[in-house]
């Protein structure tokens, strides 16, 4: 297996999309908290990080954790989505969706994000965070974590 294959497997292991569309089978998921519905206020981000790739593999495990967590505990956070570019894997993104303002404060505070926070800083090389309307409002990820 290439290096780029098993980063992107354990992006996926922690984070997993639902496809509705699948052929019916159902795989067990972990409980999750009951979601918020989105707010007027929501937000809809696009996170682009760039990771020095010193760390890339350190990394991976706080951005692992903090996803799983956000989704099985907060009901404000609706979707933690991160993908790696397959030609860098030291490019990430990850898509995040959260119910209200209040939502991603509540998110931002939480002991599991600062712990991320804190313990990535010096492996991070930058950080944008683009905030986005979605072209189809009525489109939703449901995101669910994988046993």
């Amino acid at each position: 297996m290439t290096r780029i294959f098993k980063i992107m497997m354990a992006i996926a292991a922690g984070l997993i999309i639902f496809n509705a569309c699948g052929d019916g089978h159902k795989q067990e998921t972990k409980e999750m908290c009951e979601k918020l519905p989105m707010q007027a206020d929501g937000i809809v981000r696009m996170s682009k990080i760039q990771v020095n790739p010193d760390y890339l593999d350190e990394y991976m495990k706080y951005a692992i954790e903090v996803g799983t967590i956000s989704l099985e505990t907060e009901p404000g956070v609706l979707t933690m989505y991160a993908v790696a570019d397959k030609e860098n894997p030291c490019n990430i993104t990850i898509l995040e969706t959260y119910a209200s303002q209040e939502a991603y404060k509540s998110h931002i505070a939480s002991e599991h994000f600062q712990k991320y926070k804190q313990g990535t800083l010096h492996m991070v090389d930058s950080l944008r965070l683009d905030d986005v309307t979605p072209l189809n409002p009525d489109n939703r990820i449901i995101n669910y974590i994988q046993k």
